[in-house]
């Protein structure tokens, strides 16, 4: 530990770890670019089970807080026994010390008149003694006043030895807290009011270092989720409404990096909790049930809920608590309901739009493309006589045996306002995706009497969010034999 202590203090392992943070989220963001991006493995599912399982462990420690605060469980008696009972034996020597007469020293017993030594002779007061007074009555006077003078003698002795004692106990008070603060608790101080409440493992107060430690490891498992679920939802948004949604989990992956602090809020870890998990069961369901759809949304929110509100029981928090994780389970129903959540986890591979189209080898003549085509700033064209099928391609990838309906949907530019309209929706058995295909499930569709203008064909799940998309231009006019390519959908 000393040899790493010496490292960091020099300048350059100094400038290093300032970026440290940015290092590590720009690595793990583009490691699960290049994994996740090609194609999710079983080994992949298992990461993100395991970082799922640690934010929720991590999430219930965070939630723990003492239920009673004047309530005293039975280990932590005996440990402030313990620490008091060490602490005594100094206490009683410091009391001793400081203590020079004895506060219990006992006063000198008045003598009887009768017994009064005639040597001693009591000093005269100025004025006359009242008639009647006797001299055994001034002796016994003379002795209640010395008796007064010893006894607040003693009184201020014991009231020095009494502040001393105070002092030396609150020393070992101290080193007590101390002790028990290595035992996760706040203090051994018992108040008078002191209750035995039963043991629970979650009613404690976690110092400070060790709350630290749990949000930090709280939000390495949360930033490692955003990073997987926005790769995995950016992938298979196709619309603009869902990747609104990918933006979001973008915002709150960079956030993460600042939420540290945050997380030790358990309110706010528990919010966080639901949104990943939702978006999480619905990644994950599909490849065990192998089927997508709203009921698996549905139940994938359920599921998440379900998990909060087993925590906020264990925890015995307010039910405020619940607030946030209802609010976001109802909003991610609307916005599926809405098709604003991509259909993870269908991808979309590959497409094309041509003519002359072969099933056998799917293949086609596209318009040998310019070079800002290729490069993506210009839509493709498609250039065909007026009684000419055009065709619109796609490979979609779906997990191993999982099973899903697609449709084209055909959209056309009024050139007048530039608004898109919907013209038709094609869907059939053969459009049924059967998953397991590196390169995707292969489909067509395909439209005759195209008349010239602007087209957008959008490959969706079934009655739900889109996939994918592609706009491009039709003429009316064929071009010769050089102004076609060959083309093959992978």
């Amino acid at each position: 530990m000393k040899f790493v202590d010496n490292l960091r203090e020099k300048p350059a392992v100094k400038k290093i770890e300032k970026f440290a943070p940015a290092i590590a989220f720009l690595g793990g963001f583009g490691w699960d670019s290049i994994t996740l991006g090609q194609m999710v493995e079983s080994s992949d599912l298992v990461f993100l089970v395991a970082y799922y399982t640690g934010a929720l462990i991590l999430v219930i420690l965070l939630s723990a807080r003492l239920e009673h605060p004047e309530g005293w469980t039975k280990d932590r008696l005996r440990a402030a026994a313990a620490a008091q009972a060490k602490a005594a034996p100094a206490q009683a020597k410091a009391a001793v010390r400081s203590a020079p007469v004895s506060a219990t020293a006992k006063a000198p017993k008045a003598p009887v008149a009768a017994k009064a030594a005639p040597q001693q002779v009591a000093p005269q007061p100025s004025a006359a003694p009242a008639k009647g007074t006797t001299f055994g009555a001034m002796a016994n006077r003379f002795v209640s006043e010395q008796a007064k003078v010893v006894s607040n003698q003693a009184k201020e002795a014991a009231e020095k030895a009494a502040e001393k004692a105070k002092e030396a106990a609150g020393k070992a008070s101290a080193a007590a807290e101390r002790f028990a603060k290595n035992m996760g608790y706040e203090s051994t101080a018992i108040p008078k009011n002191a209750i035995v409440v039963e043991h629970r493992f979650l009613d404690r107060e976690w110092s400070a270092e060790w709350r630290q430690r749990f949000s930090w490891a709280v939000q390495f498992c949360f930033g490692s989720l955003f990073s997987a679920l926005v790769v995995c939802y950016f992938k298979s948004s196709g619309s603009l409404a869902s990747f609104i949604l990918v933006i979001l989990l973008a915002i709150l992956l960079v956030g993460n990096e600042f939420l540290q602090k945050k997380y030790e809020s358990f309110g706010v870890s528990l919010a966080f909790l639901s949104l990943l998990g939702t978006m999480f069961m619905n990644f994950t369901l599909p490849h065990l049930v192998h089927r997508i759809g709203f009921i698996w949304f549905f139940l994938s929110t359920l599921l998440s809920l379900a998990v909060c509100v087993f925590i906020w029981k264990v925890s015995r928090r307010s039910k405020k608590v619940l607030i946030a994780p209802i609010g976001i389970s109802v909003c991610l129903v609307a916005a599926y309901l809405m098709n604003w959540v991509p259909p993870v986890p269908l991808v979309l591979k590959h497409q094309l739009v041509c003519q002359n189209f072969d099933k056998t080898d799917y293949s086609c003549d596209v318009d040998a493309p310019s070079f800002l085509q290729k490069i993506g700033l210009k839509a493709p064209s498609v250039h065909h006589l007026p009684d000419q099928e055009i065709y619109v391609l796609a490979s979609v990838y779906a997990p191993a045996e999982l099973k899903a309906a697609i449709e084209y949907r055909w959209y056309f530019q009024n050139p007048v306002t530039g608004k898109f309209s919907l013209t038709d929706k094609i869907s059939s058995g053969r459009m049924v995706i059967n998953g397991g295909r590196e390169d995707g499930f292969r489909s067509f569709s395909r439209k005759k009497n195209v008349p010239a203008g602007r087209y957008r064909v959008e490959i969706a799940f079934k009655d739900g969010a889109v996939i994918g998309s592609q706009s491009f231009d039709v003429f009316d006019e064929a071009r010769d034999s050089t102004g076609y390519v060959r083309a093959v959908l992978q």
